[in-house]
């Protein structure tokens, strides 16, 4: 449930920053200032491109004719009664999966969404091959049934990258899928996210509202901030200008109760920073915090207008999820759930060493698996985002990434991630199940809890990659 918190309060932009942590995790030192921002700002039109709809009449709108960047896409139900078994998406044909997301109905049915493929590993900017899975589970996350698709590849060969699933200010569970076609660069929404809403989430095969085109952004990587007055503020990020030096490319859509834009916010370009995967927080000051992705680890930011205008205070004093992403969520509590990769990096004469600081601060070398994406963590802080002293390891079975959380109504914390997307034996989604006691303690300790359930492994159904297969 939503943590009610103040109403946003405003502030100017020469606000100095100061004070934001009085005191750092063992093995660190110095204080957290943002530096202040110059105003960025811009039209939701000039940022998401005209997502005004063609009527129903026009060639695009009517499927096979006339196919554009605004031809809707559909979702495809699968394995109901009655499907004949050997449809193109079942999971034995599926050699790559990852980047999961999970969410929770109201009566305690559990999502989840990833995408897949049965013939390469993702890639870039059109994914083709690619699709994305919705799967459920009516028991806690014991078991899961695929039950949707979001395959675009009957549209010119397009391909679905960057699923997301989350729950809107009325409780409603909403699918984001992001759709990419190769119009040879004469459509502006080549790349475009599309977002479908349940119409019964208590139903493993519910019915969906028509889709709506969001924009031309990747808008589907973060969930969308949720404020107390019910407009929201959804992450974006122009994927495209990845690596293209001095570009502004980080946003935020902010939109009203009604899905009207109210305002796209920007920060200023960090060549830093890679895919941004930003995921804002609301403090008790009212003012808004988040991390970003990095190439060195994660960078911070914070807003005293709503999300209007950004500060950005560079890296983190605390290493974690280097080039990876991780997750913020606020607690009923009033706690802040971080949930990233425990990974500290070294780099010395162009090698880099990967490690970690165990319970008292000593340096732990990775022996067996020396990567930045391992030891997926769930943290807590107490202060706002300034420190997170509690920890607890959810997995460090191999190359795991890519977090996702929702919460229970009674307060448990489900959490998916992915475990090597394509390495012979793995592309698993894992769920954990965990709660604040777990967390607080280090280990689990609430008979409920678990770590590690299976969500999905395309290679204890008959498929996943085999030796010889060449991605």
């Amino acid at each position: 449930m939503l943590n009610q918190v103040q109403l946003v309060r405003r502030a100017t932009a020469s606000v100095i920053v100061g004070g934001l942590i009085a005191s750092l995790l063992p093995g660190f030192a110095g204080v957290l200032h943002a530096q202040t921002a110059t105003p960025q700002s811009a039209s939701p039109e000039s940022v998401l491109g005209d997502t005004t709809m063609p009527s129903p009449e026009d060639v695009s709108q009517n499927f096979p004719y006339g196919i554009s960047g605004k031809t809707p896409p559909s979702l495809t139900k699968i394995n109901y009664k009655g499907q004949v078994p050997y449809h193109k998406h079942r999971i034995n044909l599926r050699v790559f999966q990852g980047c999961p997301q999970v969410e929770i109905s109201e009566g305690g049915r559990l999502w989840a969404t990833w995408f897949g493929s049965n013939v390469q590993a993702e890639r870039a900017p059109f994914h083709k091959g690619q699709f994305s899975v919705i799967s459920t589970s009516a028991d806690g996350g014991k078991t899961w049934k695929e039950v949707f698709v979001f395959d675009p590849s009957e549209l010119l060969g397009g391909g679905a990258s960057d699923p997301m699933l989350w729950k809107d200010p009325k409780g409603n569970i909403r699918f984001i899928g992001l759709r990419n076609i190769d119009f040879k660069g004469k459509d502006d929404f080549a790349s475009s996210a599309w977002e479908f809403t349940m119409l019964d989430a208590e139903n493993e095969h519910t019915g969906w509202t028509a889709p709506r085109l969001l924009g031309n952004k990747n808008i589907s990587v973060m969930k969308p901030l949720v404020f107390p007055d019910g407009t929201i503020m959804r992450s974006m990020d122009d994927f495209k200008l990845v690596g293209v030096p001095d570009k502004v490319r980080i946003r935020f859509l902010k939109e009203g109760v009604d899905g009207k834009p109210i305002f796209v916010s920007e920060f200023p370009a960090d060549n830093d920073a890679v895919f941004a995967e930003q995921m804002p927080i609301i403090r008790r000051d009212g003012s808004l915090f988040t991390f970003y992705r990095a190439k060195k680890g994660q960078k911070f930011a914070e807003s005293f207008d709503g999300g209007k205008t950004w500060n950005l205070g560079g890296y983190y004093p605390m290493q974690f999820s280097i080039n990876t992403k991780c997750i913020l969520k606020t607690l009923p509590s009033g706690r802040v759930l971080l949930v990233a990769n425990d990974v500290q990096m070294k780099e010395e004469s162009g090698k880099k060493t990967y490690y970690y600081s165990d319970e008292n601060g000593t340096e732990r070398k990775l022996e067996k698996h020396k990567t930045a994406r391992t030891r997926m963590t769930a943290y807590l802080s107490d202060d706002d985002g300034k420190t997170f002293p509690h920890r607890m390891l959810l997995c460090d079975d191999g190359q795991i990434s890519y977090p996702s959380a929702t919460l229970s109504n009674d307060g448990s914390i489900y959490i998916v991630y992915d475990q090597g997307r394509g390495v012979i034996g793995q592309h698993t989604i894992f769920l954990s199940k965990i709660t604040e006691a777990d967390i607080l303690a280090g280990k689990p300790v609430n008979g409920e809890s678990f770590l590690n359930n299976i969500v999905s492994r395309p290679s204890d159904q008959g498929g996943g990659r085999r030796e010889g297969d060449k991605l």
